[in-house]
């Protein structure tokens, strides 16, 4: 969902700790080579293009003009927002058509926000009705008793309001049906039914607005389920047979939550959702999307480097879950920061690790993932040097980033400096940069240099950075 209905407690501030480099025993780090349980390479033969940061997106996380400040959006490109007013004091347009205009009214501001980052904002349409885990248990539905009268007024009320308020930009503004509606009564209190009506009505509405071909195309993302694709899940199964007969209603973005109990993993739900909608001849749109990733207990530097890797492997954007409430749904950037009595901004580290991910130049390489590691790396040929942001998915232990074809990197090097440094979770408390860990000179070998990593807390990640020497 990952919004909560109970506010979360504040966390006190401690400052993390720091640590100057330090020099390595070569002989300790090799004997950590030999020992290692994972491995994570990264191909330097496989580098090209830009960086496209594909794990920056955040549902929620600001409001207003400055809260918390632009600088911050800015520091970690934040390239997606993922919004709709939710669980403010005035409810929607089920309960009222001003209440709704009350939430637009944020939808502009948090638009203006992550436009002036140069990024995306998806309208999150169920939140505009006033369905956001706050509503009563005698909250009206589209279609209730048949009757779709205030619905389409609603999808009506939302594309005039878009273009009044210039956000009928093509691509910049995308539209989301609903928000989980697979997910018991939280967001959809209805039966499965009623919403695939709902469905087709509003991708017929909006498409017929800002469909391609028309003045701005505004792309529909959907089903935003909170289950994820895969051969067990039955709602979704429905779902596609209902696009089967329906084909002017597929969405443009296929869209799924990646909050279970397991590593919620992209890599493997995109793979099947391909193959899926391959068998029942279904378009596969413009691309796939995950507007809510990682539970509470992956948000931590080491899982957050590890999602950036799985993100860059499927080539499509995710948006951090924000398990926050109330006014604090709307700032923090989803708990990337930390607020003090004063209204003070700190930064976690986690905010480091995607300060690290954002901040890496050079041309995006493939990797190769180990059991539980994973690595996101460039490469810069210029500068003779590649870096990899190394996370993992729960692992403790011995890993080697192995470094393949570096002639590809630097033709004539035999040896290269080899820097490693760690981006700490700290407990959730404040962090204010990354601990450096090691310096050392490694041989080439077989066109490849390795580099061992100690990870003695899965919650940390790891920057390794080789250059030519």
């Amino acid at each position: 969902m990952k919004y909560t209905s109970i506010a979360s407690a504040f966390v006190p501030l401690l400052a993390a700790a720091t640590a100057g480099a330090l020099p390595v025993d070569q002989d300790k780090a090799d004997a950590l080579a030999k020992r290692a349980t994972d491995t994570t390479a990264i191909n330097l033969d496989q580098c090209s293009g830009t960086p496209q940061h594909y794990a920056s997106g955040v549902l929620y996380g600001v409001s207003g003009t400055n809260t918390p400040p632009q600088s911050y959006l800015q520091d970690l490109k934040i390239n997606y927002l993922s919004v709709g007013g939710a669980q403010t004091p005035t409810s929607g347009w089920g309960a009222s058509k001003a209440a709704y205009q009350s939430r637009f009214a944020t939808v502009v501001a948090d638009w203006k926000r992550i436009r002036a980052n140069n990024g995306v904002l998806i309208i999150k349409t169920s939140d505009l009705w006033g369905a956001d885990a706050t509503q009563p248990s005698n909250f009206p539905y589209p279609g209730d008793n048949g009757d779709w009268k205030s619905y389409d007024a609603f999808v009506q009320q939302i594309i005039a309001d878009v273009k009044a308020n210039g956000m009928a930009n093509s691509y910049t503004t995308q539209i989301e049906i609903w928000n989980e509606p697979d997910l018991g009564t939280t967001f959809w209190g209805r039966s499965q039914d009623q919403y695939l009506e709902m469905y087709l009505r509003g991708v017929r509405a909006f498409r017929a607005a800002f469909g391609k071909g028309s003045a701005a195309y505004l792309p529909i993302v959907g089903p935003s389920t909170a289950g994820r694709p895969e051969s067990t899940n039955a709602w979704i199964a429905k779902w596609l047979s209902t696009l089967q007969s329906n084909k002017d209603a597929t969405p443009d973005i296929y869209n799924w939550h990646l909050e279970g109990n397991d590593r919620n993993d992209p890599v493997v739900s995109t793979g099947y959702l391909r193959g899926r909608l391959s068998e029942l001849g279904l378009s596969a749109g413009i691309g796939f999307q995950n507007n809510e990733y990682g539970v509470r207990s992956q948000q931590k530097p080491g899982y957050g480097a590890w999602f950036a890797a799985r993100f860059e492997k499927v080539k499509h954007n995710g948006m951090r879950g924000n398990w926050a409430s109330g006014n604090l749904l709307r700032d923090n950037l989803a708990d990337l920061l930390l607020k003090d009595g004063q209204g003070a901004y700190h930064t976690t580290g986690e905010y480091q690790e995607w300060k690290t991910y954002a901040g890496l130049e050079g041309a995006p390489c493939g990797t190769t993932t180990g059991s539980s590691v994973d690595s996101y790396a460039v490469s810069s040929s210029g500068a003779r040097s590649a870096s990899a942001l190394v996370g993992n998915a729960g692992f403790t232990g011995s890993a080697n980033v192995v470094f393949a074809k570096v002639s590809s990197l630097a033709k004539d090097a035999k040896r290269y400096q080899a820097k490693v440094e760690r981006i700490p979770y700290n407990g959730g408390k404040e962090v204010t940069g990354l601990t450096a860990v090691s310096t050392s000179t490694v041989d080439v070998a077989n066109d490849r240099i390795s580099v061992p990593i100690d990870y003695a807390d899965a919650d940390d990640a790891y920057l390794v950075t080789i250059t030519a020497a």
